[in-house]
């Protein structure tokens, strides 16, 4: 078949009412490339994925230009790790030599995959603030590695269990630096619950999932109802679980106070900084773990900084 009765064919289909029909699933990594590909195309040089996103909340969808969001019909599986829908971060280089990034949806027709610009689309042309500190390796483990890792997870287990309807309300991927000593490593963030990821009807599990090996596990914190449903604090630091007894943290990241980058600072009631991490092109609302597996019983404070902002927030750790 001619390249361009494929290309007719395909934008035929991506605005048909039935696409939902003829849609595949797969999973983050098989799609990455015709992200990358379609970048090039449009003469961005040097094309890599700095981070990946997908949600099972359909309501997400509905500013997605060309009738996309309208007839994709979201379903993530939590036992393959595919979804019918994935968002990809690409950064490189302008034809004038500036730095760009471009956000591209991409779905499967049949065999054949499909990427679409997100251009000026209202919340998700921002999801380039979801970029890590660099492009992520091509060794990244999968989504279908991460749901796996999710599966062995005991708190994860128990909450699909309580919550039989709870559906993934997001998962991002991107590389982080957990200290200002590491290298930046791809970690998977992901939000399960029922209802919608603007307005839980569910307490919402929050996890982390290292995406560097097939042999780390994951981290799983539960938001109660009460917490996940409160709107993101404009110029607060929301903390999960408070106080909090495990090896990890949420920090839920305020409105006001985002930035290209900004640090956190894990400090003792007298100042002493006890750990510092730094994070890089982040969302508001958006989960972060901070491990306090070293914290002993007792008051701490975390402070986020930017150049322009600081907050401060109690962590009461009990042993």
């Amino acid at each position: 078949m001619k390249p361009q009765l494929v290309g007719v064919l395909l934008s035929f289909v991506v605005h048909a009412s039935s696409l939902a029909q003829l849609l595949a699933p797969f999973t983050a990594a098989e799609g990455a490339s015709a992200a990358i590909r379609t970048a090039t195309q449009s003469g961005i040089s040097n094309a890599a994925t700095d981070a990946i996103y997908t949600t099972g909340d359909t309501s997400l969808l509905a500013n997605l230009g060309g009738g996309i969001g309208s007839t994709v019909t979201l379903a993530f599986d939590f036992q393959r790790g595919t979804n019918t829908l994935w968002l990809y971060s690409i950064s490189g280089k302008a034809s004038n030599g500036a730095d760009t990034t471009l956000i591209y949806a991409v779905v499967k027709v049949v065999a054949l995959y499909q990427a679409f610009p997100l251009f000026g689309i209202p919340g998700f042309d921002r999801l380039g603030q979801l970029r890590g500190e660099q492009a992520l390796p091509a060794t990244f483990m999968n989504s279908n590695v991460m749901v796996r890792k999710l599966a062995a997870d005991s708190t994860f287990q128990t909450f699909r269990q309580q919550h039989p309807r709870s559906i993934l309300l997001g998962a991002s991927l991107a590389s982080v630096r957990p200290s200002p000593m590491s290298q930046p490593a791809p970690l998977w963030s992901v939000q399960i619950g029922e209802g919608t990821l603007v307005r839980p009807t569910s307490a919402v599990l929050t996890c982390f999932v290292p995406a560097t090996d097939t042999s780390g596990t994951a981290r799983c914190i539960e938001v109660p109802l009460a917490s996940a449903e409160t709107p993101v604090s404009p110029n607060r630091l929301d903390i999960f679980p408070n106080p909090a007894s495990g090896d990890m943290v949420a920090i839920r990241l305020p409105i006001d106070a985002l930035s290209s980058h900004a640090t956190l600072r894990m400090c003792s009631l007298d100042g002493r900084a006890l750990a510092e991490y730094h994070l890089s092109n982040l969302a508001a609302g958006q989960a972060i773990a901070v491990p306090i597996s070293s914290l002993g019983a007792g008051m701490y404070m975390l402070h986020y900084r930017t150049t322009q902002t600081v907050l401060i927030a109690p962590v009461v750790v009990t042993r």
